[in-house]
This record gives structure tokens, sequence and C-alpha cells, in this order.
């Protein structure tokens, strides 16, 4: 009987195969390591990557919101700066200030940057304000702005007191240098007329100043039209025509009223009392007449629709001759229509006319003539000041009607720009 026993390999051989096997596993121990560390390293990475992205998201939110509030102060009327790189304003864990740049033009440059943790971003912008005050110049016409010889417009702030020449001779000096002048056409100056401010033709016009006559401040033209708004007339139920008789006196109650034809015949006087809003068609002072309005309680509003008719020695003026507390509103369209007679003040050279208040005409071609002053703004189709005629620009008017009322703001240009920060950018 024959057993038969299994063969067995030679000794050499089972050790170079266990050597093998010890070789393969320390292969594969040492791959899996690397492996490990290899997915260890790139969760790292991926986390920090992923936080780095979270951090520079959360900096632009950061950066728009700065805009954000950066326009809103600009649309009523501050710089739009907020804060400083030196002191940023906190927002939540991160912080960021907006610097602002006043390119001219009515043009300003706005960069807000935040900074979270270690990420960091910056948006710009450039922004146009279009002025939704009407009461930015002292002379405006939209087709065009005519000044004769020794015309004059300056400026001066009801709020700090009543208008004085520099020297108090009583000729003609200049109280204040912010008389602006405006147009969105030409603007043509004759001999010996004066700005004391800036004369800024409109987009692609021109300023014509002839022989001596002055501009203190820029002639450069605007980068945009200015928007005439239309004039909405209250609809009110009317009352007939209101005359007050020469060398009497009336008053009129404050509230809403409406007359066909208003007059103040030669030497009348009449108050209103405000606030109030008068609508009539006709609107005539006769010379040496007064009318006096009483805003201790609120301005008024006189809209005009036809003929608006101010002769010689005439005064208008609130109580206390605030521009603020008077503004007439023209309807008149005497350059489509020349039947309709739209005059500032009719008279001879040594007139004595006054008006303390505002004047906006959006279709009406308007003459100053002689002599007359105006304190306050004036804005019609067509501004014509003829020779000795002053306008006193109020600036009270800007600040104080500004503040009631946000700029419309355009967005020129608008940008993410580059951060750096310690030589790193994002």
């Amino acid at each position: 009987m024959r057993i038969f026993l299994p063969s067995r390999a030679p000794r050499g051989l089972d050790r170079s195969r266990r050597g093998v096997s010890l070789v393969l596993v320390v292969f594969a121990v040492t791959a899996v390591g690397v492996l490990a560390v290899s997915l260890v390293t790139l969760n790292a990475l991926s986390l920090r990557e992923s936080r780095a992205s979270r951090e520079r998201l959360a900096a632009q939110y950061v950066a728009e919101a700065g805009m954000a509030l950066a326009y809103r102060d600009l649309a009523d009327g501050g710089t739009g700066a907020i804060a400083s790189e030196q002191n940023p304003r906190p927002y939540g864990p991160a912080s960021f200030w907006v610097e602002s740049v006043d390119l001219g033009g009515n043009l300003t440059s706005l960069t807000a940057t935040s900074l979270d943790d270690r990420s960091g971003a910056r948006v710009q912008a450039v922004l146009r304000r279009n002025q939704s005050n009407l009461w930015a110049w002292g002379a405006f016409g939209d087709e065009g702005l005519t000044m004769d010889s020794n015309a004059m417009v300056d400026s001066y702030n009801s709020s700090l007191g009543p208008y004085a020449d520099v020297n108090g001779s009583g000729n003609d000096t200049y109280a204040s240098s912010n008389g602006d002048v405006g147009s969105n056409g030409d603007i043509t100056l004759s001999q010996n007329s004066t700005v004391h401010g800036d004369a800024t033709p409109g987009v692609g016009g021109t300023i014509s100043v002839l022989g001596n006559a002055t501009v203190t401040g820029s002639t450069v033209s605007a980068t945009a039209p200015f928007d005439m708004p239309p004039l909405d007339v209250p609809s009110l139920p009317s009352s007939g025509p209101l005359t007050i008789a020469g060398g009497t006196t009336g008053t009129l109650a404050s509230g809403d009223h409406r007359f066909t034809n208003f007059e103040l015949e030669t030497g009348a006087t009449l108050t209103i009392t405000g606030p109030a809003t008068i609508v009539m068609n006709d609107f005539t002072m006769d010379s040496n007449s007064e009318l006096r309005v009483d805003a201790s309680l609120g301005p008024v509003d006189i809209y005009v629709i036809d003929d608006y008719v101010i002769n010689s020695n005439t005064l208008i003026a609130s109580t206390t001759y605030d521009p603020l507390d008077l503004r007439f509103y023209l309807e008149s369209d005497n350059v489509l229509d020349p039947a309709i007679y739209v005059d500032v003040d009719e008279v001879d050279f040594d007139s004595n006319a006054q008006l303390y208040g505002t004047i906006y005409a959006p279709n009406a071609s308007i003459d100053i003539n002689s002599n007359f002053e105006l304190f306050g703004a004036i804005v019609a189709r067509r501004v014509h000041l003829d020779s000795n005629s002053k306008i006193h620009f109020d600036e009270n008017l800007l600040t104080a009607t500004q503040s009631s009322a946000q700029a419309d703001l355009v967005t020129m240009s608008w940008q993410v720009a580059p951060y750096r920060a310690m030589g790193i950018t994002h």
C-alpha cells in the first residue's frame, strides 16, 4: 500500500513568497496612508477654500450694502462718504467704509470697501445727480439765457439775515458769489454784465462773454440736461375776479382760492395769510401797489394760467422778506401764443420794483426789465435780464428745499474692483 504525501515547496521559495507578500502589504498600507493623508489635506484645503469663498461672498454683500447706504446718503443731500479706512463702520462680523469723490458736473464717484476676517471686497460706482431741486440757480433758462449790460446776479442767505452789499455803500457790490446761472441751451453775457457764480450752458451749448462782462466762477458746460418738470395746476372752483381798488387795503384768508382775474390797482395793498394756494387766469399789479404775505403758519403758492404783469414801483414780499414764503408758478405760454403777455416789471430806468420769492415758468419767455430786483430765484423757458436788473439768489432756497426732496441719481457705471491687502488680490 502506497501513501502519497503533498509535495512541499523548497524552503527558499517559501521565504521568497512571504517577502513578496510583506512588500505588497507594506505598499498597500503606505498607499492607503498616502491616500488618507491626501484626502485629509484635500478636505482641509476644501474647507479652507469654502470658508474663504464664504468670507469673500460675505464681504461682497457687505460692500454692496455699504454702497446702498452711500447712495441713500447722496440722494438725501449728503456726500455719500461713510466712515473711513482708519475707522470703518461695523456690519455684523464684518466692517466697511465708503469713499466719495466729487468729479464735477453733478458726477460723484463712490468706492465701498468691506472686510470680513481675512477677506475683503470692493465695489465702485459713478453716479450722476439730476437736480430735483428747482432752485439751484439764481436764473435758469431752458432754451437760453441772456444778460444785457450792467445786469447782475449774485447771492445771499436769507437765514443769516437780509441782503446787504459788501461795503454798505448801496453800489453794485455783491453779497456772495453763489449766484449761479444756467441753461439747457446757450448763455450770452453783454458788456458790463456780471455773474457772481457759475454760468453753465447746456450740453453742447456755448457761452458768449462779450466785452468786459464777468463770470467769477466756472463756465464749463453741463454734462446732462436739467429736466423741466411740468406744472400741475390745482383744480379749484372759481370765485370770479378779485380787484383791490387803488389806495385801499385788502386781506385774503388762508386756504384754497380760484379767481378769473386778479388785479391790484395803483396804490393798493393786499395781505395774504398762508398757508394758501391761489389759482388765477391773469395776474396784474399796477404801479405802487403791494402784495404782502403772512407766512407765519405756512407759505403761499400762486398759479397763473395766462398773463402775468408787474408794473413799476411795486413790492411783492412776505412780512419777513423770506423768499421761501412765496412761490409763483406760471403756466403761461407766450412763445407759442404771442397774445399772452408775460412781463416782469414793464418800467422806466428809475423804477424800484422788488419781488421776494421764486418764479417757475416752464413754458414762458420772461423779460426782467431795467432796475427790477428779484430776491430768490427764477426758472423759465427763456430768461432775459435787461440792463441794470438784479437777481439776488437766496442760498437758503437750495438747502431748505433740498432737505425735503431726494435727488434723482442715475448710475453711470458700476463694477467690482480688486481688493488688495498684504500683497493678496481678491
